[in-house]
């Protein structure tokens, strides 16, 4: 519930804001109505709106006085007729001149005796107005009359408590303009200013919410073509006029000349100029990418990008050219010119030299841009080669060319290249051979050590202390075989003369095979090792010697490092045509960060008192990737984890294709 309430309170804020302020506009404008109305003063008759009382309005104070003087001046002119004929429903009167009664619709009519139903009368004696309402002398609301008193005539005029509701009456239709003034008043100048001051609050209350509906529309407005929006400012440059045109005849007086259209004109270019502006306030910044020009352009840019450098400068060139045109043919149209008006010669002269000096120097451009182009074409291709690795050298550009200077230091950079590379390659080169030489070296005496030894384990008779310096030397020979061992086979997967032999194996079996193996070490480590091996073969293609060796190193390294009393897990999958066999363990000591395990010589315990040579990892990465696997290691505070995948393989061993 709160979630929606949410979605839908940016939509009532702007809705809110939208309605407030047009009410507040067309309030204001019917105030500007009323003021014209009352012709330049902003006056509004509050005993006309809030009337219980037709008789005490000011409309019915001037209605009377008209009436008495139609009356009055009719009865003075002989000729005249009745004035209220037909128009005396809820009136009575008698008018008299020179003591003759010439109109009349009741036999008598004084202050004292009223007929039923008529609680107001105002008589005119020919010198002063006497008014009187339900027995209370008025007189002072009615002097002095509003025309020149006519002599010799005397009117008397009632008029009716309740009036008539219809009928031909003009004191219905003064009942009736009242109503409707009061209706004015409160549906245009009463109720939208408040409606309009309540709905602004609301929106100004939830500003927060408004701006989220400001920045949905901003969104959508953003998305719309900005060529759309400027083909759109016509109607609403239209609607602006209308609205103008509108607002003019307000101020002049013309209420009743308007359409529907000019009145809605106002809001409507009120909020298309708001939704202008919004766009602005939030999407300024990102106008061109919304743009069909811009995206033409854009798109033009990439094709002319996919063209060499030189085609790009023809083409500049044939736009510079195709620029120049209409001056060249107005060169050659002026030559007629010049003869048929008889213009002066010097002129005509030295406008043609103008031309044919214009048309040189476009060719002399189109020429020179053409071979910069194409001498900067080969100097891109001679960088790019070098980028791919291949020093081809600088091509051979002439003194007076604009890359003249920058050939010659991609030559330099080319020969320190070179320089810098058969450095490193030699280094390379005498680093690995003196591995190899020395592993080589060492391997035929250390033969000899580790034989005499066991020799020496093999006596009987000697001394305790004696036989304890043969196990240690024994060890140490031993440790020391392994490390040469490593040392060498390093050295030749560096140098590229790592044999492999690559054939069908069942992962899962090799594996099996490894813990076997491995049963003792495992026993006496103390820790547990928990293998999840499928029982279905694994078919992967590679070569079984090297992959035992890789996972001879992984569990060793994992019982020489794990936790005293934790789990070893290695688990086999296959799944998404890769087998991926993943070993994990918790060491003992604290995981370096940012370091890379697999390099050569890099170890995780730096103190250097675990007996490891540092190649384990950097064997197992080397032979797992000669085989065509992939191999990688993840740490996350003292959890290791190594991971060996290959893609699966469809062929078999002879055995298994013949079994099958």
């Amino acid at each position: 519930m709160d979630t929606k309430s949410r979605s839908v309170k940016p939509a009532l804020a702007f809705l809110a804001f939208v309605l407030g302020v047009t009410l507040l506009v067309y309030s204001a404008a019917a105030a500007v109505i009323v003021t014209v109305a009352s012709r330049g003063s902003f006056y509004i008759p509050w005993r006309d709106i809030f009337w219980t009382d037709y008789q005490t309005t000011d409309s019915f104070h001037s209605f009377i006085k008209d009436r008495l003087y139609e009356l009055a001046t009719a009865a003075d002119t002989p000729e005249e007729e009745n004035p209220l004929e037909g128009w005396d429903d809820g009136l009575l009167y008698r008018v008299r001149a020179d003591g003759v009664l010439r109109f009349s619709n009741t036999d008598t009519l004084s202050p004292d005796r009223l007929p039923d139903g008529y609680n107001f009368l105002i008589t005119y004696d020919g010198e002063k107005v006497t008014a009187v309402k339900d027995g209370r002398d008025i007189s002072s609301q009615f002097s002095p009359l509003p025309f020149a008193d006519p002599a010799g005539v005397s009117v008397s005029l009632a008029a009716a408590e309740h009036p008539p509701a219809s009928g031909s009456s003009s004191l219905a239709s003064l009942v009736g303009s009242l109503r409707q003034n009061r209706a004015f008043f409160f549906c245009f100048l009463f109720l939208p200013p408040l409606a309009g001051i309540a709905l602004t609050a609301l929106s100004i209350v939830w500003h927060r919410h408004k701006v989220r509906a400001d920045r949905a529309i901003a969104w959508f407005t953003g998305r719309v073509w900005l060529e759309v929006k400027l083909l759109l400012l016509v109607p609403f440059l239209w609607a602006c006029a209308l609205a103008g045109m509108c607002c003019l005849a307000a101020l002049m007086g013309e209420v009743l000349t308007y359409s529907i259209v000019r009145y809605l004109s106002v809001p409507l270019a009120l909020w298309w100029a708001y939704l202008y502006i919004n766009d602005l306030r939030y999407n300024f910044g990102h106008l061109k990418e919304q743009s069909l020009c811009a995206a033409c352009v854009r798109l033009l840019r990439r094709q002319i990008l996919r063209h060499p450098a030189a085609q790009r400068a023809d083409r500049r060139m044939i736009w510079q050219f195709a620029a120049c045109l209409p001056f060249f043919l107005f060169c050659a149209l002026s030559v007629p010119a010049f003869l048929v008006f008889r213009l002066p010669l010097p002129l005509l002269l030295l406008l043609c030299m103008a031309g044919i000096v214009l048309i040189g120097l476009q060719v002399w451009l189109v020429r020179e841009s053409r071979r910069s182009a194409a001498e900067l074409d080969a100097l891109l291709a001679c960088i790019e080669a070098a980028g791919a690795g291949r020093l081809e050298g600088a091509p051979p550009l002439p003194p007076d060319s604009d890359f003249h200077g920058a050939a010659e230091q991609l030559s330099h950079m080319e020969e320190g290249l070179r320089t810098a590379l058969a450095e490193q390659v030699r280094s390379e080169r005498m680093k690995v051979e003196l591995i190899t030489n020395v592993s080589h070296d060492l391997k035929t005496p250390l033969t000899s050590i580790i034989s005499y030894t066991e020799l020496l384990q093999q006596e009987e008779g000697l001394p305790d202390h004696v036989q304890d310096y043969i196990r240690v030397l024994s060890d140490k020979s031993k440790r020391l075989q392994v490390m040469v061992r490593d040392v060498f086979e390093v050295s030749k997967a560096a140098t590229g003369n790592l044999s492999v032999d690559i054939k069908p194996i069942d992962f899962a079996k090799l594996l099996r095979q490894t813990l076997a193996d491995m049963g003792e070490a495992i026993e006496e480590s103390g820790l547990a090792l928990r293998p999840r091996l499928p029982e279905s073969p694994v078919w992967i293609a590679a070569d079984g010697d090297r992959l035992y060796r890789v996972f001879q190193n992984l569990i060793g390294n994992a019982l020489k490092y794990s936790l005293e009393g934790s789990r070893i897990y290695l688990e086999l999958t296959a799944a998404d045509g890769q087998a991926a066999a993943v070993l994990r363990n918790t060491s003992r000591e604290e995981l370096p960060d940012g370091v890379d395990l697999t390099e050569r010589f890099v170890r995780g315990d730096e103190s250097r008192t675990d007996g490891g040579s540092g190649l384990g990892l950097s064997i197992a990465r080397t032979f797992t990737e000669a085989c065509g696997g992939t191999f990688s290691v993840q740490t996350q505070a003292d959890l290791f984890t190594a991971s060996v995948s290959f893609p699966l393989t469809r062929e078999r061993p002879p055995k298994e294709e013949s079994a099958v």
